[in-house]
């Protein structure tokens, strides 16, 4: 007569072994397959290694010619009519002329700033606000606005003669924001097939038919792909744009996890009046860009922050969950439109955050 295998369970196995539950155990601690694949590019992919010197001494001497290589952003930055600016070009209305800029004023090489009379210990300190994030849901339907293209407008906030040393109003623009998930929805590979939603405007300011510049920033291929991106599939996203000063609307208030309704953020707390501004209790509707209420408001082309506003944005995340930051850029299309500081391409660097390195500038 046979005898029946005894039930699998956790005290089975500790008291005796046999053939079913011992291959149940190893199958359930053997390794995963790996969810995605971390070879080198091929040699057929935009983002392929090519080339490498085989001898060392070979290697060597190829990393010794980088330093006769000219800058890295030579040729970067484009002007009108075919036109190739350079390393003075973003320092050009510096308060200093190039010639009298030094690299020990950091960071804009230029005067000290007036005080405007303002004086230490004389204002209320903005505390961050959070950027707060979304569920990332690929069933969302595409959204009815488009990301908005510059437009001449009244100043600091815009500039109001020109279109490519402007940027979109404050009204489309958080408009756009607004709106919920993120279209295109997010890939592990860039996202070649869009173009820029500027692509009229820097045609205009260049004098030259077509630009052919793509709307994500990174380069196509593997190599510039998100790493793992399987393995830690993001669960959230957030969104923001760069862009140039102009006063908080509030857009953000609703996404604050104390929501300016309990503890110190909630009404009588010692932080529900979010400004020195009298009428920004429980909000940060109204913040204007002064760095000090004896400050004059900042231009749009002097300070770029994320959404354009204060206060400084933080994220609040838990550890373990991978979220996804869309990064718009809406700063000026002319690179001289800077007040002789910054250049108005984007590279996010992260703190305190596990993360790869072509997420990391």
């Amino acid at each position: 007569m046979k005898r029946a295998t005894p039930p699998c369970n956790s005290i089975d196995l500790l008291r005796r072994s046999s053939l079913p539950c011992a291959m149940l155990l190893t199958l359930a601690t053997a390794d995963a397959a790996p969810l995605d694949d971390v070879s080198q590019p091929p040699p057929t992919d935009p983002s392929a290694y090519t080339n490498p010197p085989a001898d060392p001494l070979a290697a060597a001497a190829a990393l010794e010619a980088l330093k006769t290589m000219p800058s890295a952003n030579q040729g970067a930055i484009a002007l009108p009519n075919g036109v190739y600016g350079d390393r003075n070009t973003p320092r050009a209305e510096n308060v200093l002329p190039p010639s009298l800029q030094t690299s020990f004023k950091i960071p804009t090489n230029g005067k000290p700033s007036p005080l405007f009379g303002a004086q230490p210990y004389t204002q209320q300190l903005l505390l961050f606000e959070e950027f707060g994030t979304e569920k990332l849901d690929p069933t969302l339907p595409a959204p009815p606005l488009k990301f908005p293209v510059p437009l001449a407008g009244p100043a600091p906030a815009q500039d109001p003669d020109s279109i490519a040393r402007s940027g979109p109003s404050k009204a489309a623009l958080e408009a756009f924001m607004r709106q919920p998930g993120l279209f295109p929805f997010p890939s592990q590979y860039s996202n070649v097939l869009d173009r820029n939603p500027w692509k009229s405007q820097i045609e205009a300011f260049l004098n030259r038919h077509p630009v052919g510049s793509p709307a994500e920033g990174r380069p196509p291929g593997k190599g510039w792909s998100h790493q793992r991106w399987n393995e830690f599939y993001p669960q959230a996203a957030f969104k923001t744009v760069q862009v140039g000063a102009r006063i908080n609307t509030g857009m953000r208030d609703r996404r604050q996890l104390h929501n300016y309704a309990v503890g110190e953020f909630g009404p009588g707390g010692l932080y529900y009046q979010t400004s020195d501004i009298p009428t920004t209790t429980g909000t940060t509707k109204g913040i204007d860009t002064r760095f000090h209420p004896s400050m004059p408001i900042q231009n749009h082309k002097a300070l770029w922050t994320f959404d354009g506003t204060f206060p400084a944005k933080l994220l609040m995340v838990r550890y373990g969950q991978p979220v996804l930051m869309r990064h718009y850029n809406a700063l000026p299309i002319d690179p001289a439109a800077n007040m002789g500081f910054g250049l108005h391409t984007l590279s996010t660097h992260e703190h305190n955050g596990h993360t790869p390195a072509e997420s990391d500038g």
